[in-house]
């Protein structure tokens, strides 16, 4: 879903001919690429539909996913018991860690905080 026309075009390109095309400053060069490309994806709308093949759930065309040696779908198969104690167990460990003077916060505190980090790195 990040990935651009063009990325997929560049990307098709040195994964097939084993050349990469750059075009600057009037020149125009044709490089050798002999590297490994790992890559990852997430499922379209972020939930992977088992009934559907992997080039459709994660929106790459097979022309370019036939290009990868090996395939490896790692799928996070939870239920809303194993997501509570997940959670239970991580605002736990936020209340124990102690302030700026030592002492317990709460879950308010934490969410606030956390927006406050949120707002600082946005501007």
């Amino acid at each position: 879903d990040k990935m651009g026309q063009n990325d997929r075009v560049s990307i098709h390109e040195a994964m097939e001919q084993q050349c990469v095309t750059i075009a600057k400053a009037g020149m125009h060069v044709t490089l050798n690429a002999r590297c490994s490309v790992l890559a990852a994806a997430n499922p379209i709308y972020g939930n992977f539909d088992p009934s559907l093949d992997l080039a459709k759930n994660i929106g790459l065309p097979d022309s370019l996913l036939s290009r990868f040696d090996l395939v490896y779908v790692v799928r996070d198969l939870t239920t809303e018991e194993i997501d509570r104690k997940i959670a239970t167990q991580v605002l736990r460990q936020c209340s124990m860690r102690g302030g700026a003077e030592g002492r317990r916060r709460g879950v308010e505190e934490i969410h606030s905080s956390i927006l406050e980090r949120r707002q600082e790195a946005d501007k």
